[in-house]
């Protein structure tokens, strides 16, 4: 069983999503390179990658967020992070209180950081394409690290 955050669960994300590919292709294609920035997970910071690719999907596990070219970054506290996939977890999909879009649109408790307008606006263009995928946590037996 995947331990949420890992390499492996978002490897095991990616494939959930490419598996359901019918409902991204519903969406329209997508090109982002999102990092997504756990802080405070116990082994630290980590920053994972999530490639959309057309209708594809691949994680590109922990990267470093200059040198992978990230688009932009979605960074925030690892209880948040878990609480938000645990919800996904629980419900099937995110409820709207733990949506992308509710929990990073205030710039808190998530915020979604770029080094240039458009990168920024590639996360909310791209928006419903992302939370499809998140909402394929669902599918993704995890377990939690003890957070510290």
């Amino acid at each position: 069983m995947p331990i949420f955050p890992s390499t492996d669960w978002f490897d095991a994300l990616a494939a959930a999503a490419r598996e359901d590919n019918e409902v991204l292709e519903s969406l329209g294609f997508a090109n982002i390179r999102l990092a997504l920035r756990i802080e405070g997970a116990p082994d630290g910071d980590t920053v994972y990658g999530l490639r959309l690719e057309d209708y594809d999907v691949f994680s590109d596990g922990e990267v470093d967020t200059g040198d992978w070219g990230a688009d932009c970054v979605l960074e925030g506290p690892a209880a948040v992070w878990e609480e938000m996939v645990a919800n996904i977890v629980e419900n099937g999909a995110a409820d709207l209180g733990h949506t992308l879009n509710a929990l990073s649109l205030p710039e808190t408790p998530l915020r979604v950081v770029a080094d240039d307008p458009m990168g920024r606006d590639l996360f909310f263009r791209y928006n419903q394409t992302l939370q499809e995928i998140f909402d394929r946590a669902a599918r993704v037996p995890t377990e939690f690290a003890a957070l510290t």
